[in-house]
């Protein structure tokens, strides 16, 4: 099994490089070295009748293609130069992870960045991070936990992961499939009302399920009335923006995933982000550099 999970981490740390390169090259295009090759277009259709044809192949060759003999070229030069283990890179020019963790942060303009195994365990090592640094005295049961009803199952299953099964809060979708707002509130207030819980001692998960992103001005105003923390799973929702700011960028934490059906793929992967040096110093240990644990 060991070797097989050690060859399957190279393989997503080059690709989450290759495919990053691909993805975020409009938007930056000095955030990494270009790819080598050069966009050659070909089509078998008389341009005359096939308006449009090359433009299509374009795309494709630019964003599948090209990053994909780019990778492959990636692990040839890793593999020639011993240098499998991203702790361990001889040449930092070769360090395509960070590389790749680095060039995500200033895209959604957040200070860090930690490439994990999935979007799932981002999520529930972003809590265990929430809970270490901003809760540090704070029982579980203590802290309540929201988090959108209408959303993939990885969601509450990393809250659960991380701790908080007691005190997780399923919040409703509107009609258009986004967190429902109004019944948050609600649920805040009848949780106040109880005595269980106080202000300061709660965070939302907010999933941006299906690219479905509410109201940020709402949901900060909320977070700052009753003092509650905000972590994102963008896992469907990087890329998009709220008022030209990067989904991403509102929560204390934030997460994507680069599985293979979503927008940076990887086959399995994901990424953790924050501001907070707490934090990644958490997660870059937890991540598995533990020589000298913090």
């Amino acid at each position: 099994l060991a070797p097989a999970v050690r060859w399957l981490f190279v393989g997503v740390c080059l690709y989450e490089r290759a495919f990053t390169m691909a993805a975020i090259s409009q938007a930056d295009a000095t955030a990494m070295p270009s790819p080598k090759h050069t966009i050659e277009v070909e089509s078998d259709h008389d341009s005359s009748t096939a308006e449009g044809s090359s433009d299509a192949v374009s795309v494709v060759r630019r964003l599948v293609e090209i990053p994909r003999e780019q990778g492959l070229e990636n692990i040839t030069m890793l593999l020639e130069q011993d240098m499998l283990n991203r702790y361990q890179a001889k040449k930092p020019e070769l360090n395509f992870l960070l590389q790749s963790e680095r060039a995500f942060a200033k895209l959604l303009g957040m200070k860090y960045a930690c490439a994990l195994n999935s979007g799932g365990i981002a999520i529930s090592l972003g809590l265990e991070a929430m809970k270490r640094v901003l809760f540090p005295d704070d029982a579980f049961d203590k802290i309540r936990v929201y988090s959108n009803a209408f959303t993939f199952h990885a969601v509450p299953s990393a809250c659960v992961v991380a701790g908080f099964a007691e005190t997780l809060k399923l919040i409703e979708a509107t009609e258009e499939l986004v967190l429902d707002l109004d019944h948050l509130e609600e649920c805040i207030k009848e949780d106040l009302a109880s005595g269980r819980f106080a202000n300061g001692k709660m965070i939302l998960v907010l999933s941006y399920m299906r690219g479905r992103v509410p109201d940020m001005h709402r949901v900060l105003e909320l977070c700052s009335r009753y003092e509650m923390q905000l972590l994102e799973d963008s896992a469907h929702g990087y890329g998009c923006s709220f008022d030209s700011r990067m989904c991403g960028s509102f929560g204390v934490v934030s997460t994507i995933s680069s599985q293979a059906n979503k927008l940076v793929n990887t086959g399995e992967g994901g990424m953790v982000f924050t501001n907070n040096d707490e934090m990644q110093a958490f997660f870059i240990f937890s991540a598995g550099s533990y020589e000298e644990l913090w």
